[in-house]
């Protein structure tokens, strides 16, 4: 049976933690070094994690605050819509439908189904699908999710991102005009240029994109554009789409880290990561049932399309974030 969550009993819980954080050898990240009993080396790539101390208001000597306009437990059995926006108009085909989503026993629940139609452009699609999207918009700090991937594959993307406008700009950074972080990415399925197949629904996605202005041209700098910057990926040994594991992302002015399950992944020099970004979770259509075409622009695939499957969704637990307490 779910037990409710609480800020109150998760802060009591973190303010435990965060003895042992402050008493620990802990990094710019929250994770500890963890050392050999018997010679005292360190070991190398094995470090604990340590949880971030939930705090709803700043207190001396804590670390982290949280931010409570991009978290939710999920509690509740209606969508908190003060704090999330779930009535986002169709991009093309990710035709957005706010009854795919709703609540339950402490989770949310975000949906695919077979849906014909054809929108205001007389385009016809075959899938109506799920996004929840912060109000809000932030740049640094660290994001978390608990997620449990679709029983759909391959297809279907559940994911967890970082997202610009392109309107909200950043004046020491002129030259940005898009920023895209994503968090994870899972089941894309993606042809993989190194192993000349396609990835296994266990391979996680943790790429980067963004648009610059460069020779005074508006460019693209994606994971095929620029692969030595901005893919990333993961190869888990078990699938994402069988239990709930933690997805998480630290932005800071200089580095981009990504942790799953409390395990450091990947990451990156921040280069381009710096506009106002909203915080959104979706379930979106991946090849077969679309194709990629252009830079970045994508279209049905009509005789792949079929309802079998269908409806499929994702599940997340929870979503937490958190910026330095300094």
């Amino acid at each position: 049976m779910h037990t409710p969550k609480s800020w109150a009993l998760i802060a009591f819980v973190s303010l435990i933690n965060s003895a042992s954080i402050l008493a620990s050898n802990v990094g710019s990240t929250g994770l500890a070094t963890t050392t050999s009993e018997n010679t005292g080396n360190v070991i190398e790539n094995k470090q604990e994690y340590v949880p971030q101390p939930v705090v709803n208001q700043a207190i001396p000597g804590a670390r982290w605050k949280l931010l409570e306009d991009f978290s939710d437990e999920f509690d509740h059995d209606q969508i908190d819509t003060k704090r999330w926006n779930n009535e986002i108009s169709p991009w093309g085909e990710r035709a957005w439908s706010p009854d795919n989503l709703w609540q339950k026993d402490g989770k949310l629940f975000i949906q695919a189904r077979y849906e014909p139609h054809t929108d205001s452009r007389g385009r016809h699609f075959f899938y109506k699908l799920g996004i929840l999207q912060t109000h809000g918009k932030t740049t640094y700090g660290f994001f978390e999710a608990r997620i449990k991937g679709s029983s759909v594959f391959p297809g279907m993307c559940p994911a967890f991102w970082l997202y610009s406008n392109r309107r909200e700009l950043n004046p020491d950074y002129p030259e940005i005009t898009y920023s895209e972080i994503d968090i994870v990415e899972l089941q894309m399925g993606e042809y993989n240029m190194e192993s000349e197949k396609h990835n296994d629904i266990s391979y996680i996605d943790l790429n980067l994109h963004c648009r610059i202005i460069k020779d005074g041209k508006e460019i693209w700098q994606r994971p095929n554009s620029l692969p030595e910057v901005c893919r990333h990926g993961w190869q888990a040994p078990w699938d994402p789409s069988e239990d709930f594991h933690t997805y998480a992302v630290e932005n800071t002015p200089e580095k981009i880290t990504w942790y799953i399950d409390g395990q450091k992944v990947a990451e990156e020099d921040n280069l381009y990561w710096h506009l106002p970004m909203s915080l959104a979770l979706t379930m979106e259509l991946r090849p077969p049932y679309i194709d990629w075409v252009g830079v970045d622009g994508r279209v049905p695939v009509p005789e792949a399309s079929k309802p079998d499957g269908f409806p499929t969704h994702m599940e997340v637990d929870y979503v937490r974030s958190w910026v330095r307490d300094n």
